[in-house]
């Protein structure tokens, strides 16, 4: 059972105030596909933004686990606000595993998410590479300008957070004759970086996923990350390679449990006239309840054991890696199902924008197009017993 422990029991109940707060005004940011900056403000102020920063750099030490419990209760308040948060911590917890920055930068970079509740995300998709994953070199490039510097042009899409990040950890392509592939920190307030409002969505309308452009951007050696060649990488280390699908999971699971927490209530309170009770008492109301709950309850039990087993047992990993794949696509087609059964139980009635139902209903959609998808999930899970 969770939380399991004192800690876990602080952040749940941080969290539980946060969806508190931001429930209130997603649906408006929903309507107008605007960024929630108050959402991220209070988050700011409690100290949220700092939760994956370990105990070693002046953080709280949240561990993966207990993210996922936040991230679900912060889903259920407002899917957009938590899958845009979660791309923060998955960086931040990534890092702390992985330790693949320069020593100083990492130093530096944690003391200002907890000092200043700074906010970092991965930009790395743009319009012909897609996802970086399929192994394209991106057309972001660094070129040397001949005086020790570098300069950086390109668009990046899907840049979730755009309006609010304090750096973009930047994926190009370095021109410098060794078809090197880089990662550099890149300060979102100098001269050359501009947010083009591109992203208008059917799901997660308030992530701020614009387009962010470089133009001649001035980087200097120090905000190098990591450059490796494709040709010849390092393997990276998988500690923290469960972060991304797992966070993706929670934020979506929250608001298939908020589509869950709406259906029940409108069950047990909606009488039409001349019936003679609620239609929580209808059979096939109750049957749809009973489904949507069990999907609930089993997604919950995949996602957060999985997680606990992960950080239990760091010596299995590489045998539980596989198992991410099926955790990350069956908790997404629990979300959806989840939704479409909640929205059999309000009828009609759930398809009206001034309802929260509908907005649960789309925004579970957008987890079928994060990483792993389906075709490469399956791929990954027939090629762990196949090969």
């Amino acid at each position: 059972m969770w939380p399991k422990n004192d800690k876990q029991n602080k952040l749940l109940e941080k969290s539980k105030k946060i969806a508190e707060f931001i429930s209130p005004t997603a649906l408006q940011h929903d309507h107008a596909g605007s960024f929630p900056h108050e959402h991220f403000k209070f988050m700011r102020e409690i100290g949220y933004l700092a939760s994956a920063v370990p105990e070693s750099y002046g953080g709280p030490g949240y561990g993966l686990t207990d993210l996922l419990l936040a991230q679900y209760e912060i889903g259920t308040g407002d899917g957009s606000t938590a899958l845009s948060v979660g791309m923060h911590h998955m960086l931040i917890g990534t890092e702390a595993i992985a330790k693949v920055w320069p020593e100083s930068t990492r130093r530096q970079i944690f003391k200002e998410v907890v000092d200043h509740g700074s906010l970092l995300n991965n930009i790395a998709s743009e319009p012909e590479l897609g996802s970086p994953r399929g192994g394209g070199r991106p057309a972001t490039t660094l070129t040397p300008n001949g005086d020790g510097c570098w300069i950086l042009d390109g668009r990046k899409t899907w840049s979730t957070l755009a309006p609010e990040l304090t750096y973009a950890v930047t994926f190009a392509a370095i021109e410098d004759g060794t078809g090197d592939i880089g990662r550099i920190l890149q300060r979102m307030d100098v001269p050359g970086v501009s947010i083009e409002e591109t992203w208008d969505s059917m799901s997660m309308r308030s992530t701020g996923s614009h387009d962010i452009i470089y133009r001649d951007v001035k980087v200097y050696p120090k905000d190098f990350l990591l450059r490796s060649n494709p040709k010849n990488a390092p393997e990276e280390p998988i500690g923290g390679s469960v972060w991304f699908p797992l966070m993706l999971c929670a934020a979506n699971l929250g608001v298939a449990n908020a589509a869950r927490n709406y259906a029940i209530n409108f069950a047990i309170n909606r009488k039409p006239t001349g019936a003679p009770a609620p239609i929580s008492k209808i059979p096939h109301v109750r049957e749809q309840i009973g489904r949507l709950e069990s999907k609930l309850l089993t997604a919950k039990r995949s996602l957060f054991s999985y997680a606990d087993d992960w950080e239990s047992y760091p010596e299995h990993q590489i045998d539980l890696l596989p198992e991410v794949a099926v955790v990350k696509t069956k908790t997404i087609d629990a979300a959806i199902e989840i939704t479409d059964l909640a929205m059999r139980v309000v009828g009609g009635v759930g398809l009206e924008r001034s309802r929260p139902l509908e907005r649960y209903f789309r925004d579970v959609r957008s987890g079928l197009a994060n990483p792993p998808i389906e075709g490469r999930a399956l791929e990954q899970i027939a090629s762990s017993v196949l090969d």
